[in-house]
Formats: C-alpha cells, structure tokens, sequence
C-alpha cells in the first residue's frame, strides 16, 4: 500500500508541475460524508453452523477524503481516502438443539473495510457552474475482521484478523460551483467485492474457531462533499 501511495503522489506532482508553468490551478481537495448499503448474507457467515439464527445488518455510515488534478476540463485523476464503515454484520443465535429459550451461543460479527483509491474521472459540463462525472479505479483496501462470541454457558472470547486487497470501483455524480473555489457535489460509488472469500467463520473439524476470513461483499456509497479548488 506504501507504494501504492508513492506512486500516486509522484504522479500528481509530476503532471501537476505542467499546468503550474501555464499559470493554472488546477488541484483540489474535498470532504464528504454519507451512507453504505452491502450485499452481504447470512450465507457467508458459517454454512456449518445449523441451526443458528441470524441477523443481517447491511447499512453503515461511511467518510471519505478526496482529491485531484484536472488534467483538462473533462478529465480528471482523482485520489481518495475512504473508510467504509462496516461492509459486513450479523448477529448469530443458536440454542441448543434448536429450541429458543434453551442455552444459547451468541456471536457478532464485523468486518470494517477502509482504503485507498485512485480513479479517472470524465465530467460534462450541464451549464456554466454544473457538471456531472464519471469515474472508474481501483481501491487498496484493509479489513479488519472481528467476532464477538459467547458460549451456552456464558464464556465469552473476542477474536480478530486483518486481510488486504485490491477491487475495482466505479461511481457518478454531479457537482455545482457555489464560488470559483468552492463547490459541492453529490455521489454515488460502487466498490466491488471488497474481501478474500465466500465465508467468514471458519471451524476445525471438531466445530471449534479455526479462522477468520473477509467475505466478497459489493458496497455502494451515497454522499455529499464539500470540494475546495486552488
């Protein structure tokens, strides 16, 4: 991911060095803030674990910083930082021999996906201070995985893993200049199975904890951001 960074960064100051020798300000830099929605299932969780019951949580907050280089007025690179939020959550119950009000074992299960990403961004001008954009990268991101788990007679353990890739996005939006400075967009961004697998729990062949996994889950992101030029 260092690398990753590096070679961003060297590639912005390299072509951003031209448009300083023609007079122009062509950086810019913005925040945003909004919400995620997943398409992860109980499915992933622990095709083993019979006779639990789930419950599947597919909505979080997400955050994100961005920033880019107008290489001209219809195209751009765009770097971002985002985090996620949780890209997949379930809660387990499993009484014994399936019956409720019988001693159960619980678990919740998070995995919290953050990155960065790099994308060229293609924008169409609707009107002298409104454009709408177009975009298409890819995202290096960090899951952390963790499982809060008790047991039927109430020992509890918490267990964690991290694992690491990259995915294609995509995304579109529109964006409106309020002063030469200062704009405003909203968007929607698409990242794509941000995960190692298909499953998340893992079990040893005597049903106990063996590992935890990222699953393949799509997120999508709505948000708004504020965007300052210079």
């Amino acid at each position: 991911m260092k690398k990753f960074i590096t070679a961003n960064i060297g590639l912005t100051a390299l072509l951003g060095s031209g448009f300083a020798h023609a007079g122009l300000s062509p950086y810019y830099i913005g925040v945003g803030a909004g919400v995620t929605n997943n398409n992860g299932s109980s499915s992933n969780f622990c095709p083993t674990c019979n006779g639990s019951q789930y419950d599947t949580k597919k909505r979080n907050n997400a955050y994100k910083v961005y920033g880019g280089l107008n290489l001209t007025d219809t195209l751009a690179v765009e770097a971002e930082l985002t985090d996620l939020g949780k890209t997949y959550e379930l809660d387990m119950y499993r009484p014994d021999n399936g019956i409720p009000g019988n001693p159960a074992e619980r678990a919740h299960a998070t995995q919290k996906t953050r990155g960065i990403g790099i994308s060229a961004k293609a924008n169409r001008n609707l009107g002298r201070r409104t454009s709408v954009y177009g975009k298409v990268g890819a995202f290096a991101w960090e899951n952390k995985n963790k499982m809060d788990y008790t047991n039927q007679v109430g020992i509890s353990e918490t267990y964690k893993t991290k694992d690491r890739g990259i995915s294609p996005t995509l995304g579109v939006g529109i964006e409106h200049e309020i002063t030469d400075r200062v704009s405003v967009r909203a968007g929607w961004d698409h990242y794509f199975n941000t995960g190692k697998g298909d499953q998340f729990l893992h079990l040893d062949s005597n049903q106990n904890f063996a590992d935890l996994r990222s699953v393949k889950t799509d997120t999508d992101m709505i948000y708004v951001g504020a965007t300052f030029n210079f």
